[in-house]
């Protein structure tokens, strides 16, 4: 079984996000199906490796399964890498294999265009690309027979670690991301490709790589080590605009809607404005998915609602709020998808 290696951050990570859920070692112990001792070996630092499916067990039991699994590892990341300097990310397996192979990338129409063009450009078919990337002539120097395909693989045993992928992809792979079947993919998929394309088109392997990584950079398909790096080196506006994808814009364009609004309530009332914050604040605390999926709800709708309906909505969802309080707590129900 692949491991990675535990780190320091890996270890407060674990601990983190397991007490902001407020779950109980002794669940999370039950979920993996190892022993109390165990967990706080990898809480704690007292460990050199964890198997890469615990540790995937582990981060789907704490931040739950499948698509909310992939929802939540992107801000788990971030907030992971803030004060993380780009080599220090790299030094990071784990962060890695949950950044590249796990976390799933929308797929900028600006490079959806590109592919094609370079396609049509080598009198290319997009099933010849990838039958070209599952030769892995690269790895010629690696013994790839057994490996584990589509999966980042760490080699520690030689005077320079690294590591890489060995690809066995579906040969309509592609076509499904050029005719927008597929319009979200990790990262080292999308970066072979590219990469494959270069290499098709004659450049060296180092050359293209390295064009590949430019590429993807400029129509916006980030790595997590390529964005920091860029944004480290961008310090102006202009400049981080132009490193910004458009969701990272929309993010911001919302958030800062939202923030207006709270900065106008707080004018007015300051104090009621702190006790509202507060209680948003240690609800969030609790579970973040799950306050964004209330407070994303369609309350637009109410637009007509009188002071007196405002009243009785509110009296209702205070009575809810008891009604549900007054549950036992189930370790499984929370990891439902809202």
């Amino acid at each position: 079984m692949p491991k990675v290696k535990l780190t320091e951050e890996l270890s407060r990570t674990i601990k983190n996000t397991r007490n902001d859920k407020g779950i109980k070692a002794a669940d999370l112990s039950k979920y993996i199906d190892r022993s109390l001792a165990y967990i706080s070996k990898l809480e704690n630092h007292n460990a050199e490796f964890v198997d890469l499916e615990v540790l995937y067990k582990i981060f789907e039991f704490l931040l739950g399964k499948k698509e909310d699994f992939l929802e939540h590892i992107q801000p788990l990341l971030e907030k992971t890498t803030i004060e993380l300097t780009p080599d220090e990310i790299k030094e990071q397996e784990w962060i890695q294999i949950f950044d590249l192979e796990y976390r799933q990338i929308p797929i900028p129409d600006s490079l959806i265009m590109f592919i094609t063009k370079m396609l049509n450009e080598l009198n290319l078919t997009a099933e010849e690309v990838i039958l070209e990337m599952n030769k892995n002539e690269e790895l010629s120097d690696h013994n790839i027979l057994h490996q584990k395909t589509n999966s980042l693989i760490f080699e520690r045993n030689q005077e320079k670690p690294c590591s890489y992928i060995v690809f066995d992809l579906k040969e309509n792979l592609l076509q499904k991301i050029l005719s927008k079947q597929i319009n979200i993919i990790n990262y080292i998929t999308m970066e072979g490709i590219v990469r494959t394309l270069y290499k098709m088109q004659g450049a060296s392997i180092k050359e293209a790589y390295e064009k590949a990584v430019s590429t993807l950079n400029e129509h916006k398909f980030f790595s997590l080590y390529e964005k920091k790096e860029l944004l480290r080196e961008k310090k102006h506006g202009e400049e981080l605009e132009r490193v910004l994808t458009e969701f990272d814009k929309k993010n911001m364009t919302v958030v800062n809607s939202i923030m207006k609004h709270i900065k106008i309530l707080s004018d007015w009332n300051i104090d009621y404005a702190n006790r509202k914050l507060k209680n948003l604040e240690d609800s969030f605390e609790i579970d973040p998915s799950f306050m964004l999926a209330i407070i994303g709800g369609e309350f637009f709708k109410l637009a007509d609602l009188d002071k007196e309906g405002k009243k009785a909505f509110l009296a209702d969802l205070s009575a809810l709020i008891n009604k549900h309080s007054d549950k036992p707590k189930s370790s499984e129900e929370k990891f439902e998808a809202y």
